[in-house]
């Protein structure tokens, strides 16, 4: 039986199931890592309020970089959604390891990405 004529309930279970051990706490060894906190709004408006105005000589030199960085932008959103799961795509499994991947195996032999 062909993986796009299960039905629609299995395949829901099914991509459920893959996307909560894809997106659950990563254990190495048996150790949980803690989650990271957000950043506090203070911290991030105050990045704003140095950052925000770059007409100032002092950021002449970061105006530059910046302004070149933003022509990658668009080509960093379209990898950003060409790499995310689609819930109506089939499953697509890759042998780990191959030449180019960030996937790698377990001490037990299990595939796990890094």
């Amino acid at each position: 039986m062909q993986e796009g004529s299960l039905p629609r309930a299995v395949q829901v279970r099914k991509w459920q199931q893959i996307n909560s051990k894809r997106y659950a706490e990563k254990r190495k060894y048996g150790y949980t890592q803690a989650q990271k906190e957000d950043m506090p709004p203070e911290h991030v408006r105050k990045v704003i309020r140095d950052h925000g105005d770059m007409s100032s000589r002092k950021y002449r030199h970061d105006k530059r970089v910046y302004l070149g960085a933003l022509k990658f932008v668009p080509h960093a959103v379209y990898k950003l959604l060409e790499n995310m799961p689609m819930p109506w795509e089939q499953v697509t499994t890759a042998a780990p390891g191959g030449p180019g991947s960030r996937t790698g195996t377990s001490r037990d032999g299990a595939a796990s990405s890094v």
